[in-house]
């Protein structure tokens, strides 16, 4: 049986030295990403201002709601935005790398008011990362 403690320890400082090379590269989305991944394992509270009450206790986890995320609609809609995007870029109006960046700081900016919002459009905005990637391969 594999200790737990000692693979998390492992991944903490494998993800550490990630975010060292992704800093040295200029890659600041991707540290970004990085960093939330980091702070989600070792469990760090967002920040906010002293005083002010988070909903659900994010320290907790996933805030308690009344309406829970469907994942099959997030992937939908995600799916559906992509084409569109897809079409966008191709008519010239604009990149899906333009598009995927502002639906994360669209995401990041509405995390702050509405968390599931907020993750919600941020899994859109790495859906379009994952077709930009996708289209540099060729696939």
């Amino acid at each position: 049986m594999k200790d737990l403690a000692s693979l998390r320890r492992r991944a903490l400082l494998l993800m550490r030295e990630a975010m060292t090379l992704l800093d040295q590269a200029g890659e600041d989305l991707a540290m970004a990403r990085l960093q939330a991944v980091l702070d989600t394992v070792e469990r760090i509270s967002p920040m906010r201002p002293p005083g002010e009450e988070l909903p659900g206790d994010m320290a907790a986890g996933w805030p308690d709601c009344d309406r829970p995320v469907d994942p099959v609609l997030v992937r939908a809609i995600g799916g559906a935005l992509s084409v569109i995007a897809t079409v966008m870029a191709r008519q010239g109006g604009t990149s899906l790398e333009e598009i995927a960046r502002l639906l994360g700081i669209y995401a990041v900016v509405n995390h702050e008011t509405a968390t599931e919002e907020g993750m919600v459009i941020g899994c859109w905005g790495a859906m379009l990362l994952d077709v930009v990637e996708a289209h540099r391969e060729g696939t």
